[in-house]
């Protein structure tokens, strides 16, 4: 979308330069690496701070993914409601688009 929005067809009202582009571009980046870290960081402590979370999440891991020499497929991970609950439930308590009001 944003190379169709600096195609030189377009009006220059509507056309957004390279410097804009490259900015959007950059923000993009940022904004997912920053929300997907936050999150994975904010799993990581609840699972530490409860232990028996961890172990069902551990069981659940170990029912599907049973060979550890080979990384899990995107098959495997959506085999697993118990790690879906557990994200939907951190990103309950922290929503991505919060996390710069306390910080």
């Amino acid at each position: 979308m944003l190379k169709a929005a600096s195609d030189e067809s377009l009006s220059e009202s509507k056309r957004m330069s390279e410097a804009e582009v490259l900015a959007q571009s950059m923000i993009f980046l940022f904004a997912g690496y920053e929300t997907s870290s936050n999150t994975l960081g904010f799993v990581c402590y609840h699972l530490a701070t409860n232990p028996d979370v961890q172990g069902k999440l551990q069981k659940e891991i170990d029912s599907v993914w049973n060979d550890e020499s080979q990384m899990p497929s995107y098959e495997t991970v959506n085999e697993l409601p118990y790690l879906d609950m557990v994200i939907s439930e951190t990103l309950r308590l922290y929503p991505p688009g919060e996390w710069n009001i306390f910080t």
